[in-house]
């Protein structure tokens, strides 16, 4: 039915059988049977057909003014598939491992192949200007010079902490709390700065443990002291030995925000992450 409301519109556009025939490439006849079919599969006639033309039926023009719209939508969503080919895109391990997978199946329709995997997202803002890559969420970095961005999503850090160490029932934790025991936190990046700004403002005289992101979990699940990790990392993973707790006021959040390198590119990845 898709081709038959192509034709149908471009009739009641041209308000001619025979222009329409010759925009879209097909013998009058074919044209006519193909409206003949569309009228009997809708049940109701398109067209007042006279001497002077072709004029829509009053339930005919109510259905142009209808769909006319949405084929404008569906052509323009075509269209910008149809510009990109490959869509390199940069990630950081966490994202390409809790966030992207939830949105492969519209990703992969988009051509979208993750080429860049860098620790800190802030490292993928040199190969954006390089034009190295065409896309790339970064964290709490509004806007980039010369890419088109847009706000994406936030979330808070939650608290692992060792289960043999929390209360029964005990439903968030504090910072003050956090504090009485080691802090494992990772070497550089934000939630690194973050975590020791906090410690200096809170005069903080304990050990602090630096670990990879992806190790801090196991030295939570033995005992050595507590470590901060996105929410969505959180909600994802089970951990023997670990028990995620929200920080009370959530004093550790994120922003994460799409850069792209062009507004098309954007507005495509925009809707394939809603």
């Amino acid at each position: 039915m898709l081709h038959q409301l192509t034709y149908f519109i471009k009739i009641a556009e041209e308000r001619s059988f025979t222009s329409a025939a010759k925009s879209l490439f097909v013998s009058q006849p074919a044209l006519s049977k193909q409206m003949k079919k569309l009228e009997e599969e809708i049940g109701f006639s398109l067209f007042n057909r006279s001497v002077k033309g072709v004029e829509l039926t009053t339930k005919g023009k109510a259905f142009y003014e209808d769909i006319r719209p949405l084929f404008s939508q569906i052509n323009q969503t075509v269209d910008r598939y149809k510009k990109f080919d490959q869509i390199r895109f940069g990630s950081t391990p966490m994202l390409s491992t809790y966030f992207l997978p939830g949105f492969y199946k519209k990703l992969q329709y988009s051509n979208v192949n993750v080429t860049a995997i860098r620790e800190d997202s802030l490292d993928l803002v040199p190969l954006l200007k390089a034009h190295e890559i065409d896309a790339a969420l970064v964290q709490n970095t509004a806007a980039i010079e010369g890419m088109y961005s847009t706000f994406l999503f936030s979330e808070p850090f939650v608290a692992a902490i060792p289960t043999s160490k929390t209360r029964a029932g005990k439903n968030e934790i504090t910072l003050n709390e956090c504090f009485s025991y080691t802090q494992i936190i990772p070497p550089t990046g934000y939630l690194s700065e973050q975590v020791r700004g906090l410690l200096s403002d809170h005069l903080f005289e304990g050990d602090v443990l630096e670990t990879h992101y992806l190790g801090m979990g196991g030295l939570v699940s033995l005992g050595i002291g507590v470590a901060y990790l996105p929410k969505m990392m959180a909600d994802a993973i089970e951990q023997k030995g670990v028990t995620f707790l929200p920080l009370k006021g959530e004093p550790l959040r994120r922003e994460m925000y799409l850069h792209t390198n062009s507004p098309d590119l954007l507005k495509l990845l925009s809707q394939s992450f809603t």
